[in-house]
């Protein structure tokens, strides 16, 4: 029984941050060297019949607000019938240094998302949501984010807005538990080695019955 839901003539639009972008605008046109691109090839590789397209959109540095800013042209002008969104880690780290306090920024994080949802929700596209994720055993500096209270606003979101989850924190928790000598990023925690692209790639795949 096929249970993936993307099927030939999907477009698939891809936003985030640097973890999406890997060198999409550079090196790496015009996919990137993370995760969408080895979600891409897995996909061609399984399903070579379906004739999907993809849009790498991520944008290194970038935060829900960035996102806000440039959805209509990044988006919305992309006509996708999926979107799949994966922010939260600048948020995460630039709410930390500002004066803003706890509150302020967990309700400005959760007001630019659902101003997202609501412009995607009008042009009926499915949405995927993948929470924020941080190792702190692999964060070299030692910054102590606090990803759950941003994650805990996605995954209501999610149920609200009927949207798919990726539950990438609890994903890299799990195989950090399960493998502990594994390193899954390149030392600052965030930003993802070839395996842990790997692993948000078959996260995101899954979200589509891969």
């Amino acid at each position: 029984m096929n249970d993936f839901t993307l099927k030939s003539g999907d477009r698939v639009v891809l936003i985030g941050d640097s973890i999406t972008d890997c060198g999409r605008l550079e090196e790496f046109t015009p996919f990137g060297n993370g995760y969408v691109s080895i979600a891409i090839k897995l996909v061609d590789a399984k399903y070579p019949e379906k004739e999907i397209e993809w849009v790498n959109k991520g944008i290194s540095g970038d935060t829900v607000g960035g996102l806000a800013s440039r959805w209509t042209a990044d988006v919305i002008q992309e006509r996708p019938n999926w979107v799949s969104v994966a922010i939260g880690i600048n948020d995460v780290a630039r709410d930390s240094e500002s004066k803003k306090g706890p509150s302020k920024a967990l309700g400005d994080f959760e007001d630019n998302y659902r101003q997202i949802l609501d412009w995607t929700r009008e042009i009926s596209a499915h949405i995927i949501l993948s929470e924020a994720f941080f190792l702190a055993e692999e964060d070299v500096a030692k910054r102590g984010f606090r990803v759950d209270p941003y994650n805990a606003i996605i995954c209501e979101l999610a149920r609200e807005y009927k949207a798919r989850y990726v539950p990438l924190d609890w994903a890299f928790r799990q195989a950090k538990m399960k493998r502990p000598d594994r390193v899954w990023t390149t030392g600052d925690d965030v930003h993802p080695n070839p395996v842990g692209h790997t692993l948000i790639a078959l996260q995101v795949l899954r979200a589509f019955g891969w």
